[in-house]
């Protein structure tokens, strides 16, 4: 109890003080824009595959905006259906990503009609004849939102995805790691089956940071853009730096024969799918104590990042007021480590 004492004066002020500072979108609405809004382009890859980069670069030509990412669209699908609207309406205002685009929610609105006016919100902001985001989650479901999107699908190899993701404290070792690669390329698979004949193109990270500027030139050919080469120039405003293959396959060196292993007892079948080949012979199920040792050790790493990260006191709070199901101290406790994470942000 005193945990909750002493969190409810800062809990009052915050909802006092969080009113809704929603920009508001210019009202203007050019010709262009139903043909660019009705095929949006979206960056599809998994976590840590690269797709970051791959916006930059694509967001520095100066006819396509692609404004960061766009989870919000769909990852709060349950199954097959889209989330209740009140609770949705909750997660605009608490949610780091979606929350920092300051969009304003017209309650009038159905999921797929609210959806469709963000995007047209975003687009306002900065009317270029291609606009898009990168997308990460349930990237299945965006053909019932935007039946003639356009699809980038960027591919990386799995070994370096599972790497990745422990340095993000998403998971704590690549087993784990190879998880979240695996469920993707799941969804990948659905929405592929969704596309539109003509409107999707994919692109290998290796082969984008090893060439950039062919990759970059076959990108812009489908979108019916002309290469530009300032789209190289990322140092002048991002704190990313020109595409370098030394990022590339750095699972060779970085990772030992038992990782590699773990991960590609999961996802060889798939490498083979997109070209990457499975290194290690020994294809032996994990053993129950290997099981075990994993699960544990991914628990505690997890743990450990996120007191690092947030301290003690933010962290017992993160974990207490989900398990209460207090909503007003659940949303306080999401400002407080959305505003650390996002300070952590490259």
């Amino acid at each position: 109890m005193d945990l909750l004492k002493r969190v409810h004066q800062p809990l009052e002020n915050f909802l006092c003080e969080n009113r809704d500072m929603s920009h508001q979108p210019r009202t203007d609405f050019e010709p262009q824009a139903s043909l660019t809004l009705d095929s949006p382009v979206f960056v599809i890859g998994p976590l840590r595959s690269g797709s970051t980069l791959l916006r930059l670069l694509l967001d520095h030509h100066p006819n396509i905006h692609m404004f960061g990412e766009f989870e919000g669209a769909v990852s709060q699908a349950r199954g097959d259906q889209w989330p209740d609207l009140e609770d949705y309406w909750r997660f605009v205002k608490t949610d780091r990503q979606t929350g920092a685009m300051h969009l304003q929610i017209n309650h009038a609105l159905d999921y797929p009609a609210l959806i469709e006016d963000f995007l047209r919100q975003l687009y306002l902001r900065n009317p270029q004849p291609v606009i898009g985001a990168s997308i990460h989650s349930r990237v299945d479901l965006l053909p019932r939102l935007w039946p003639n999107a356009r699809y980038i699908h960027l591919y990386r190899d799995p070994r370096d995805v599972a790497r990745s993701c422990i340095g993000m404290g998403w998971v704590g070792n690549v087993y784990e790691g190879a998880k979240i690669w695996c469920e993707f390329e799941r969804r990948r698979e659905l929405l592929r089956s969704r596309e539109q004949p003509g409107k999707a193109i994919g692109v290998s990270y290796e082969k984008l940071v090893e060439n950039p500027v062919k990759e970059l030139s076959r990108l812009c050919e489908f979108l019916s853009q002309p290469f530009e080469a300032g789209m190289l120039q990322l140092e002048r405003d991002t704190t990313y730096s020109c595409p370098s293959k030394k990022y590339a396959e750095q699972w060779k060196s970085k990772l030992s024969k038992r990782e590699i292993r773990w991960i590609e007892l999961q996802a060889a079948e798939q490498m083979l799918v997109q070209g990457y080949q499975p290194v290690v012979e020994n294809s032996d199920p994990l053993t129950l104590k290997e099981k075990i040792a994993i699960k544990i050790q991914n628990r505690v790493y997890r743990v450990s990042y996120n007191i690092k990260k947030w301290g003690f006191i933010l962290w017992i709070q993160h974990v207490l007021s989900r398990r209460t199901g207090v909503r007003q101290w659940i949303e306080y406790v999401k400002h407080k480590t959305n505003t650390i994470d996002r300070s952590l942000l490259k």
